[in-house]
């Protein structure tokens, strides 16, 4: 497509193709092609670089309505009504029974201000032509510039029946309640176009607007969440959202589970596409840090001997769910400030998307290191069972610490870059790579006080040894990191409004 210029020579170009292409009795590009090159100086509302683009098609394509009715148009908006009279003159002598004859020579009388030549003329376009979409919109167009409203109204409404698979008459129907303030009335409209149309962002956010006019900004926000995330979470909803309830009520706290959810599988998606390998990333990531704690510490080091891969693999595996969980976590109030200031989302929602994100991530992760060390010997036995609560207690903490973690950063954002250097600090002194009982034994105690290293020793235990973990001290923790949850809680909660206003320092 040829692009617009401040020089005339492009159009200079495509009228000596196009009479190239004449002279040769060659075949002429297809109309609705080339017709799209003043159309497209047309939507840029550049109307005189669209007359001159029209001037040429219609030496090409004189018997074509379009290069005369569009081209009056051009010069309608330009404000050249003589040359759009002319062509109007000229294109209903040859396409007389061309519903545009009249709605174009009524558009110009609409700009002259001749409004009762141009409903006259919208009258009879109506009555000739009653199933064209466009001489119903431009008759409510004429009646509202009029003031006679009401017959807009009515008008628009018959427009939307005459084309019921086109949104742009509902969109307008709709719209004359907005500029009207008939704020109810214009929610409704809305609504019917969210229920025939329900992937148009439109419906979701005029309709926002309407509920804030109303007072009702709750419904607000929910429409506002809608065109957010789609429709896909409307599976289990209406498109229709009443007013929340005050308070935390059942139904709101499944709403924003379900809203983290869907979140965290959009930005799942999101990443899988954006990589050449797509799903296999989750699989090569620990595999190739493995590869290179097991060159270092293996080979290099000589720390390592018989099994040693499995050993490796058992605590790099957890550790990266907690990295990731923590590290990408640490910036999401930060990321999410346009949703928190826009539609009020409780600040929490957003770490614990990362959280959940890097969750899901992990899941074909544990399954194939299962498989792994199955393979390399340590067949299943009743112990493994306890993995079902060291993965539980691991959430907890891994939670505990994301939401900490997120929640200091807004107010002191530099800490954001200690947060790397934290979690390499805290891989060395979590036994990754080597067994704590390597370290000497007075410090045994005070190595595992760190939470990450006793639940890696309580992988190793339940996978490699087949013996059961220190339950108590399990226990300890998952109690810890409850109390610590619920803290955190109260804390986000005393904060909710304290944020939006951080955010946008």
């Amino acid at each position: 497509m040829v692009p617009l210029q401040a020089d005339s020579s492009h159009i200079i170009v495509m009228e000596s193709k196009l009479s190239v292409a004449q002279s040769a009795k060659n075949k002429l590009p297809s109309p609705e092609h080339v017709f799209e090159w003043p159309r497209q100086a047309m939507r840029e509302k550049n109307w005189s670089e669209a007359t001159q683009r029209w001037a040429v098609l219609r030496k090409a394509y004189p018997k074509h309505p379009a290069s005369w009715f569009q081209g009056a148009i051009a010069h309608i908006e330009a404000g050249e009504f003589n040359e759009a009279e002319i062509l109007l003159s000229h294109a209903k002598k040859e396409f007389s029974n061309h519903p545009n004859s009249l709605i174009a020579f009524a558009a110009l009388a609409m700009r002259r201000q001749e409004w009762q030549e141009a409903e006259a003329l919208l009258k009879q376009a109506r009555e000739k032509h009653p199933d064209n979409l466009q001489a119903w919109i431009k008759s409510a167009q004429c009646a509202e510039e009029c003031g006679k409203l009401e017959q807009a109204s009515s008008l628009y409404q018959r427009a939307c029946q005459c084309a019921p698979s086109q949104p742009g008459p509902l969109i307008q129907y709709a719209e004359l309640a907005m500029r009207l303030g008939q704020w109810e009335t214009a929610k409704n409209r809305w609504a019917m176009l969210r229920e025939l149309f329900p992937n148009l962002p439109v419906g979701y956010l005029r309709a926002a607007e309407a509920a804030r006019q109303l007072g009702q900004y709750k419904e607000a926000r929910q429409l506002l969440l809608l065109h957010q995330y789609g429709t896909e979470i409307l599976d289990n909803g209406s498109a229709h959202p009443a007013p929340a309830k005050q308070g935390h009520s059942s139904a709101g706290i499944a709403r924003l589970l379900e809203l983290i959810w869907v979140k965290a599988l959009f930005n799942l998606r999101s990443e899988v596409h954006r990589n050449y390998l797509s799903y296999g990333w989750w699989i090569l990531e620990p595999l190739l840090h493995m590869l290179i704690y097991y060159v270092v510490f293996g080979i290099l080091l000589q720390r390592g001997g018989e099994g040693f891969t499995t050993f490796l693999l058992t605590g790099l595996i957890p550790w990266m769910w907690f990295m990731k969980a923590v590290s990408g976590s640490s910036n999401s109030i930060l990321a999410g400030q346009n949703l928190m200031l826009q539609v009020g989302l409780p600040s929490v929602v957003f770490p614990l998307i990362s959280l959940l994100q890097a969750s899901l991530k992990q899941i074909p992760v544990f399954i194939l290191l299962l498989g792994f060390v199955w393979l390399q010997g340590h067949p299943p036995n009743i112990n493994w069972w306890l993995l079902l609560p060291v993965i539980i207690v691991q959430a907890l903490i891994t939670t505990t610490f994301a939401c900490a973690v997120a929640a200091v950063i807004p107010f002191a954002r530099d800490l954001a870059y200690l947060v790397p250097t934290g979690l390499t600090f805290l891989m060395f002194l979590s036994g990754i790579f080597y067994d704590y009982r390597s370290i000497s034994p007075e410090w045994q105690g005070l190595f595992l006080l760190n939470p990450v290293a006793f639940l890696l020793k309580s992988y190793r235990e339940i996978l490699i040894d087949g013996i059961m973990p220190n339950i108590f001290t399990l226990i300890c923790w998952g109690l810890g990191s409850l109390v610590t949850g619920l803290f955190l809680i109260f804390a986000y909660k005393r904060l909710r409004y304290i944020y939006p206003r951080i955010v946008m320092e």
